[in-house]
């Protein structure tokens, strides 16, 4: 689980700004909360709000950054880290940028902090708590002159000559330590757990403009009784969608349009007729697409009282192929122990669908966190839905910057307990909205 994540001269983030999943103090217990062996309790669900540009998406943009130089390093020492340090400066690319993220694992507490430039990791250190006082695990410093490394274990850590004479001549300038550590043929067993932990809880970044329906179709593949899962999900969307079914990848062409459908036809549906719809003139096959690799895949809708009819994916609206493509992440969320980032969410879906889909994550997922960016002001209306210390804002300053804050930092004199927070963002009293001013544009000459 992650605890927080503080970064610094990343992108527009120039100060350090820092997204907590810790829960605030007199907020009541609700399905948003996870309990640590230490106590802390941690939120599942945090939402980030904010004006276009004010620099939302650079903080779920740091999870993913995170997870690349922890899981995918550098393959030689000319390659540059990717990614921008705050550009309205001079020397911007002189100057450190700066990562802290506390997280947990197996009930451990663990701090990792991760200073670095465009060009080099300058050092970093990994501290676990098992008691109230940090044990290192290991810290590493880099001369970015000689572009060389060195790494020094803790003195509870028993890590052999070799093995830690191997871990240091791969851990190029230019790799983290645990990057270094998922290419190199060694045994130490506190960062393998930590590298198989860091490779299954961090999913990525999901955007506006990705297509997950092949990312589905895979899970599917692996495990079918996602499929049935999906249907369900897929229901709610559409109470019209009986049955999506998804067949092998190599089975790729659809089936002549004038016959009837036997080898697709669903178990559940046997005893139905199932029609194709007549759509111009098909002597030839039709060919479907379902994201980036081609794949017939059809969904059942029942019309009336008894006919059901294919419609392949193609043919299907925008909204219902995103909430198909986010099934399958969402099953992963409840099943499993994982973070995922997901930018305006509300990306083609209705609002209440939008919140469906958080509530089925959050009434049942039980070790997984949900970190988004949204417009989706309807959601601030709900005070019985939506906490005040999982509400971010993202606001862009005077000199470019972002600075990031929650809902529960205003204190009764700004946003009264009873007050409601869609009237408090609408009137500006809570920042992180455009300033649009008057519709009128007057031209200068």
């Amino acid at each position: 689980m992650i605890h927080y994540l503080k970064i610094k001269n990343f992108g527009p983030v120039k100060n350090e700004a820092e997204i907590n999943f810790e829960v605030a103090d007199s907020i009541q217990e609700d399905a948003y909360e996870i309990r640590m062996g230490d106590g802390r309790k941690l939120l599942k669900l945090a939402y980030i709000y904010g004006a276009n540009a004010s620099g939302k998406t650079t903080i779920l943009k740091a999870f993913d950054f995170l997870r690349k130089i922890l899981l995918s390093p550098a393959g030689d020492k000319a390659q540059e880290l990717s990614f921008d340090p705050f550009l309205f400066c001079e020397d911007a690319y002189s100057k450190p940028s700066y990562f802290e993220l506390s997280f947990y694992v197996d009930e451990i507490r663990y701090l990792y902090t991760l200073n670095f430039t465009k060009h080099s990791i300058l050092n970093e250190k990994l501290v676990f708590y098992q008691t109230a006082r940090p044990t290192e695990l290991f810290s590493r410093q880099t001369d970015p002159e000689k572009r060389l490394t060195k790494i020094q274990f803790g003195t509870k850590v028993r890590v052999p000559a070799r093995e830690k004479d191997l871990l240091e001549s791969n851990t190029l300038h230019n790799n983290t330590v645990l990057g270094a550590y998922a290419k190199t043929n060694v045994d130490i067993p506190e960062l393998e757990m930590l590298n198989k932990w860091f490779s299954t809880y961090l999913l990525g970044l999901v955007t506006s403009s990705h297509d997950l329906t092949e990312l589905t179709a895979e899970l599917i593949d692996r495990n079918p009784k996602i499929n049935e899962w999906i249907d369900t999900l897929l229901y709610k969307a559409d109470n019209q969608i009986a049955k999506v079914i998804v067949p092998d990848w190599n089975e790729q062409v659809g089936i002549p349009s004038d016959q009837p459908i036997q080898i697709l036809r669903p178990e559940s549906l046997s005893d139905k007729t199932i029609k194709r719809s007549p759509v111009g003139s098909l002597a030839n096959v039709d060919r479907f697409f379902g994201g980036p690799s081609e794949r017939k895949i059809e969904f059942f809708h029942k019309i009336g009282k008894d006919d059901i009819y294919p419609l392949s994916i193609q043919k299907e609206s925008s909204g219902t192929k995103r909430y198909f493509g986010l099934g399958g992440p969402l099953y992963e969320l409840i099943h499993g122990s994982h973070l995922l980032c997901i930018d305006e969410l509300e990306t083609s879906l209705h609002p209440d669908l939008m919140k469906h889909f958080l509530q089925v994550f959050l009434v049942n997922s039980t070790r997984s966190q949900l970190l988004i960016t949204t417009h989706n002001l309807s959601l601030m209306a709900d005070t019985d839905f939506i906490r005040r210390d999982a509400l971010w804002f993202s606001e862009k300053e005077d000199d470019g910057s972002v600075s990031l804050f929650s809902a529960a930092d205003f204190d009764t004199t700004i946003l009264r307990k009873d007050a409601s927070l869609i009237n408090a963002y609408r009137v500006g009293r809570l920042g992180a909205k455009p300033n649009l001013g008057s519709p009128y544009i007057t031209l200068v000459d």
